[in-house]
């Protein structure tokens, strides 16, 4: 995806109680190319599709189902929370670092399903 805008999605994040079933079939099916990445104790995948966006995989979070979490980009991920708040959303991870990244959190949409936003560590 070339030069995003905020609002765009940037992430696609797919969360599997089995990794190399999933695995196994988006390459299958798909064609999609994975890479292991160096997340401490944490097996996670990064993955490639052919027009984007890109994402990863990996095991569900913390008292979250198996599913798919797309990351929209902000600006600021403290005034998008804020924001979040104020239209009735609901903060259900608050802002984390990924190290040399950015910064994410995850939050749920009136209505019941899950994003999450995404601030680049990168200057525009």
């Amino acid at each position: 995806m070339t030069d995003p805008k905020p609002g765009a999605i940037v992430h696609a994040e797919f969360s599997s109680t089995d990794l190399p079933a999933t695995r196994k079939f988006l390459e299958g099916v798909f064609g999609w190319k994975f890479k292991k990445e160096a997340m401490g104790d944490m097996e996670y995948w990064t993955f490639e599709a052919p027009s984007g966006p890109a994402g990863g995989l990996m095991s569900p979070m913390p008292g979250m189902n198996p599913g798919t979490v797309n990351y929209l980009l902000v600006e600021s991920i403290d005034a998008a929370v804020k924001k979040i708040t104020a239209h009735g959303g609901k903060i259900l991870m608050p802002k984390q670092e990924i190290p040399n990244i950015g910064w994410f959190a995850v939050y749920e949409v009136p209505g019941g399903f899950t994003q999450a936003i995404y601030q680049s560590a990168q200057k525009r």
